[in-house]
């Protein structure tokens, strides 16, 4: 529904001629007009007044693919929000993670700190019975020392893990959190073939490539539909002021209302050909982003597992580091082996501890990373 008014001044005189008999012959009266008449219009304000009522009949089908374009669209912006969600996900996700890492060294450096306090003790012992010089004393307390510092090292980012964890998820920063340890998860096994369709069917990359293909599609229609001529039912109503009475003032009419654009000298098959290739080029990338995201899983899949016994080994390590530094301990009391053997096993059991770590930092950012890939939330 239209309404259109224009009013203005004359610029010319308009001249509207009515020829001899035009209105008819009548007996007894003649022609009407009995001559040529001409009827002069003053240089003066006048006003058209024109409304239209028109109900599209073939434009259904170009309307239809417009709503169908608009539900595509507002299912891309979905996705768009799914993908923001995922983001949110994995920054919360490698946020735990790095606490569970820490939290895990720490456990791992509070088991060893009760061994070297008893190398301390021996060597404190040791030097009391002259069978220990006081430089090896020094070193003990000073391993020892280390140790301690390391714990602290770890309890201050790991409170401060926690509380980033918590603004992220908005709860109160101090609300205390339970972690689940390594061992719980270390033994987890994915299938590559599953692993695949699983992002396939939750990366929300995939799901945005396929509405662009759709949208893309849906596109070259509209484009095509525009060959097709518009037809409407009109109700039409005209009407003029200040024109002498020379013209109709009031005209209206119902009908069929025809628009079409015949010649647009190869405009629309320009335009035709541009969508084309934009919904080849979607059809490419959504190709390609298969292809990555294949590569991604499978490459994710093999570092969280090579992470992942890289733990196994190290823990196994530590295990024995820490078992041999106890035994090297225990053959001191017994004056079978020299204090420098316990110093020895102490500086094994460092070494294991700082590989475990680093283990453990590898596989929370190798499993991290095969969360991002997989899609989950």
């Amino acid at each position: 529904m239209k309404w259109s008014v224009l009013g203005g001044q004359l610029l010319t005189k308009p001249t509207v001629n009515f020829d001899r008999g035009v209105f008819g012959t009548y007996p007894g009266v003649g022609p009407i007009p009995g001559e040529d008449t001409k009827v002069n219009i003053p240089r003066k304000p006048t006003a058209f007044v024109f409304g239209q009522i028109l109900q599209p009949l073939s434009q259904q089908y170009r309307l239809g693919l417009g709503v169908k374009m608009l539900d595509l669209g507002r299912q891309f912006e979905a996705a768009k929000l799914a993908e923001r969600r995922a983001a949110v996900a994995e920054q919360v996700r490698k946020t735990y993670y790095r606490l569970i890492e820490t939290q895990s060294a720490l456990e791992s450096v509070e088991k060893s700190l009760p061994l070297y306090r008893e190398t301390v003790r021996l060597a404190t012992v040791g030097l009391k019975l002259e069978t220990v010089l006081p430089s090896q004393r020094l070193k003990a307390e000073a391993e020892n020392a280390k140790v301690e510092l390391e714990a602290l090292k770890l309890r201050n980012p790991m409170a401060t893990q926690m509380e980033a964890l918590n603004e992220l998820m908005g709860r109160p920063v101090n609300t205390p959190l339970q972690t689940v340890g390594v061992e719980q998860i270390a033994d987890e096994r994915i299938e590559p073939d599953e692993a695949i369709q699983k992002a396939l069917a939750q990366r929300p990359e995939v799901r945005q490539a396929s509405l662009r293909i759709q949208q893309a599609d849906l596109d070259v229609r509209v484009k095509k539909s525009e060959y097709i001529p518009d037809i409407s039912l009109a109700l039409t109503y005209g009407s003029a002021f200040n024109f002498q009475n020379a013209l109709p003032q009031n005209v209206a009419t119902a009908g069929m209302y025809l628009e079409w654009e015949v010649f647009d000298w190869g405009r629309k098959k320009q335009e035709m050909s541009a969508k084309r290739r934009i919904a080849s080029q979607a059809r490419v990338a959504e190709e390609a982003l298969d292809r990555r995201i294949r590569v991604e899983v499978g490459q994710a899949i093999r570092q969280m597992t090579e992470a992942a016994q890289r733990v196994r080994v190290s823990t196994l390590t530590q295990r024995a580091a820490r078992e041999g530094l106890r035994e090297q301990q225990s053959a001191f009391g017994r004056e079978a082996v020299l204090l420098k053997d316990v110093l020895q096993a102490q500086t094994v059991l460092a070494a294991a501890d700082d590989e475990h770590r680093r283990a453990l930092a590898a596989y929370w950012s190798a499993r991290a990373e095969l969360k991002r890939v997989l899609g989950e939330q």
